[in-house]
């Protein structure tokens, strides 16, 4: 691992400053953080189903090591991307800006 690989760049464990308010109603910064991390965990879930089909079709069998090491192909990822930006427009047409 060389020192410009992503798995070698290391983040603060802690922020400085205040958080940002977007709305004048900090319950509605509130709720919209708790959607926003709600719908990261269903795509990340979504993701990891779609692995887990993937390793089925292909191998009819599967590790939890052959899922954590799993990266679909191009038209995999194009399908993922496709499905994510479907999905948080869905999630956020409410806040789409006119």
């Amino acid at each position: 691992m060389d020192e410009s690989s992503p798995d070698s760049i290391k983040l603060p464990r802690s922020t400085k400053g205040t958080r940002p308010s977007f709305f004048d109603d900090p319950s509605m910064d509130q709720m919209m953080t708790f959607i926003l991390e709600l719908t990261t965990e269903v795509a990340v879930l979504r993701e990891r189903q779609d692995s887990l089909e993937r390793l089925l079709d292909e191998r009819g069998t599967l590790s939890r090591a052959d899922v954590e090491a799993f990266r679909p192909d191009e038209d995999g990822e194009a399908e993922r991307t496709q499905w994510r930006e479907a999905f948080l427009e869905r999630v956020l047409r409410l806040h789409v800006p006119e």
